[in-house]
């Protein structure tokens, strides 16, 4: 798992990432994100069940699991997971998952 130096902490897009992951979940515990970001959201976090998840930083780039989850880009170009989609562009991309991931066609 990548650590993070204090270099990192000040880097512009780490900084604009927290924002937007922290402003997320609040804005979720106050309205709610819309069903298909949730979906999109809880599918991510199946991709990283046996590791960021557990230890609750994610293994690329080391930030928080929960807050890093919401960011729409990606920190692993793909590699796990793309960047977080538009509701049309989420149900388009569900159709290509096999019957493996976790998440109901439809």
């Amino acid at each position: 798992m990548k650590k993070l130096t204090i270099k990192d902490f000040f880097k512009p897009s780490n900084i604009m990432s927290f924002i937007e992951g922290y402003s997320k979940a609040f804005y979720d515990n106050i309205i709610g994100l819309p069903a298909h970001t949730k979906e999109e959201i809880a599918w991510r976090l199946t991709k990283c069940q046996h590791d960021c998840v557990k230890t609750g930083k994610c293994k690329v780039c080391g930030c928080v699991t929960w807050g890093k989850i919401l960011v729409k880009k990606s920190c692993n170009s793909g590699e796990r997971f793309p960047d977080l989609r538009s509701k049309k562009e989420w149900e388009e991309f569900k159709k290509t998952l096999d019957d493996k991931d976790d998440i109901q066609k439809g």
